[in-house]
């Protein structure tokens, strides 16, 4: 199965948001990071294996998210909702105030 979604987020901080979901203490699907690069992310869970991949979309409509898996998993949808709802000012700004 082959979900897609875009975000106004950048394709790095897109795959640290969907890295974050899986692994951070109150995630609600826990899963073990398998392998990561720059743009992609794969995570297994407890069931499946779920393969994460953001770049760039080809129309400049901002990042395309791509997840796929072998199963049905309720963690995509609730994923790619989080991540399309994402605003790239959202990042923490460790600057402090203007």
């Amino acid at each position: 199965m082959i979900n897609e979604t875009l975000t106004a987020m950048s394709p790095e901080r897109t795959i640290e948001e969907a890295r974050r979901f899986f692994t951070d203490s109150g995630a609600t699907l826990p899963a073990t990071i398998v392998e990561e690069g720059k743009n992609h992310l794969t995570v297994t869970t407890f069931r499946s294996r779920l393969a994460i991949s953001a770049f760039p979309d080809p129309d400049g409509r901002g990042t395309r998210v791509r997840v796929s898996t072998l199963r049905s998993n309720d963690a995509v949808g609730k994923l790619l909702t989080l991540l399309a709802t994402g605003e790239p000012g959202d990042e923490t700004d460790s600057s402090g105030p203007e």
